[in-house]
């Protein structure tokens, strides 16, 4: 509508006298469209011929060092284009005035002057410019560690054949790393006979560390993602689970899927079959290929007529018989409480499937808010829609969070754990360029690719490499008092994170600990709580605590006659 030279006039007039102030947040995450339209809005705005004479304002923040968002059309160069846009055409009138905010009021001098060292190279480039922090809680105690690199095993021992082909080596990097951090954070929570505590603002006060003051950042969902929130749940700490979490990748999920579409379809074999051998059923692949081989009509109706696998039939029997009167939630209910299938599922499948779980539920739920509940349309629902559940992480409470970088932008955290910081292999997977002019090629190989398409393939990649190190700037700068970074295999590439912030904290005062640990602190941190046990008294056992229980009354006499000893006295 505002491009179209015969409505934008139109459009353009009937907001002229409504729009008195237009304000653009997180401008540095704003596509080129949206600037588009931001600039037809403010066309009047800048021209000084509107209608009214109020004074008007077009008022922009942004930070191009926190530019991540190119994925969705981001583009930190249209920041300093439309800028100098709006330049000119203020020219003429009032004046574009530019405020620089260099105050943080979060973090303490000590993560500021890390990350400042950090970005004091070549990279101050891709964040636009020198990077100069002042903390406005200069009193904070804070601290930077770099725990030593968690090597990959040269040639690990091959486990049992009939593990699954993608079960992790329990000395995998990924496995280690992610046991030595829940390790790690169960320590410094339940210090035994010393707590430690993080430091509050404004002076000495402190208080102890819990498990929400934890927030573990990682570039992307890999391997090490979930091997983390796995680890923590061995260790039975409190830990929000995954940000982000797809349905129907769920073992747990598959499996309920899977009954549930038995028992709209009793006739869908493989339903049935999946279900026999899940831990709701419990069955071997011996127990079904008896039962599959030989067999006439369904599979359904072999187990029907087979005269063993009575608790197997009783409990399908039941499902099946609820089926048709019961809404999906109830049905997954039924399963998992009155069958005890949520027991039997994580003691296969692991805590981790918890959350599977219960997504499942809350799916449910939202299902029958907006269709009508059927057991048909929940599966056709589930199966069209391809779930990806997105879970706010930001009010978790005192539960460890795990999460992305780009889903941790504008969190913070006491804190903030890097484990993602090794070397990394960088892979385009578009296979349309375009040109600068417009025009949309193939992508070839480096050593086919023609003048034109490999320097938009260099652009690219020097665009790609800026961004992450913009990535790098948001993940340290969400810690308040405690930035703790490491890496498993090797740190090899001079752009991976854990070298830039290791050369960091080298270049600020740093210290090394007898564990190998590199340290950079700034104040003093507050000591530990120590923590004394009560001694345990003896307790007096009263003397009925060991004397054996009378004998019930016979049948038919006067029970107040022959109340026990307890009971002695008046009636009632």
């Amino acid at each position: 509508m505002l491009t179209d030279r015969g409505l934008a006039a139109w459009v353009l007039f009937r907001l002229d006298g409504g729009i008195d102030h237009i304000l653009v947040d997180e401008a540095q995450d704003t596509s080129p469209d949206q600037w588009e339209l931001i600039e037809n809005l403010a066309a009047e705005l800048t021209s000084g011929q509107g209608a009214s004479n109020r004074e008007r304002t077009l008022f922009v923040v942004g930070d191009k060092k926190q530019s991540i968002y190119s994925f969705q059309g981001a583009d930190v160069v249209a920041f300093d284009q439309k800028r100098d846009l709006f330049r000119e055409r203020l020219a003429g009138g009032e004046a574009l005035r530019e405020r620089l905010l260099t105050h943080s009021f979060r973090s303490s001098p000590a993560i500021l002057t890390v990350v400042d060292r950090t970005f004091d190279g070549p990279e101050r480039e891709a964040i636009g410019g020198e990077s100069s922090h002042i903390a406005f809680n200069e009193g904070l105690p804070g601290r930077v560690d770099i725990w030593p690199v968690v090597e990959t095993a040269e040639k690990l021992e091959q486990g049992p054949w009939e593990d699954p082909l993608d079960q992790p080596h329990p000395e995998d990097a990924e496995v280690v790393l992610a046991r030595d951090i829940a390790k790690k954070i169960k320590a410094l929570v339940e210090g035994g006979e010393q707590i430690p505590q993080v430091p509050k603002n404004g002076g000495p006060s402190a208080r102890p560390v819990h498990y929400g003051d934890f927030l573990i950042l990682v570039q992307r969902r890999s391997a090490l993602f979930h091997e983390i929130i796995r680890a923590c749940k061995e260790l039975k700490l409190p830990i929000a689970g995954a940000d982000r979490l797809k349905l129907g990748g769920e073992m747990a999920v598959k499996d309920l899927s899977a009954l549930l579409a038995f028992l709209d379809t009793p006739e869908d074999d493989l339903a049935l079959a999946a279900v026999l051998r899940s831990p709701l059923c419990g069955w071997s692949e011996g127990d079904l290929y008896q039962l599959a081989q030989p067999r006439k009509g369904y599979l359904w109706e072999a187990l029907r007529d087979h005269p063993g696998h009575a608790v197997t039939r009783a409990f399908l029997d039941d499902m099946r018989g609820q089926a048709d009167f019961l809404r999906p939630y109830d049905l997954i209910e039924r399963v998992l409480h009155r069958h005890d299938g949520r027991r039997k599922l994580l003691s296969r499948l692991g805590p981790e499937a918890e959350d599977g779980i219960d997504e499942l539920l809350s799916q449910a739920l939202a299902y029958e808010t907006s269709e009508v509940p059927s057991l048909t349309g929940f599966l056709v629902w589930m199966e069209t829609d391809d779930v990806e559940v997105k879970r706010q992480l930001d009010s978790e409470g005192a539960r460890i969070r795990v999460m992305t970088v780009h889903g941790a932008k504008g969190l913070e955290a006491e804190i903030v754990i890097l484990p993602d910081t090794g070397d990394r292999r960088t892979n385009d997977k578009d296979e349309l360029y375009r040109l600068p002019g417009g025009e949309a090629v193939w992508k070839l190989t480096k050593t086919e690719s023609p003048p034109l398409i490999l320097a938009e393939r260099e652009a690219r990649a020097a665009r790609e490499a800026a961004e992450r190190l913009r990535l790098l700037y948001v993940a340290m700068t969400r810690a308040r008092c405690w930035l703790i970074v490491v890496a498993k295999g090797e740190v090899k590439q001079a752009d991976c994170w854990y070298t830039l912030i290791r050369a960091g904290v080298e270049r600020s005062h740093a210290t090394t600990l007898g564990d190998g640990t590199l340290r950079h602190e700034f104040g003093d941190w507050p000591l530990p709580l120590r923590t004394e046990k009560p001694e345990a008294l003896p307790v007096a056992l009263p003397d009925w605590a060991s004397r054996p229980a009378p004998d019930a009354p016979p049948r038919g006499q006067d029970p107040v006659a022959v109340r026990p000893w307890w009971r002695q006295g008046p009636a009632g």
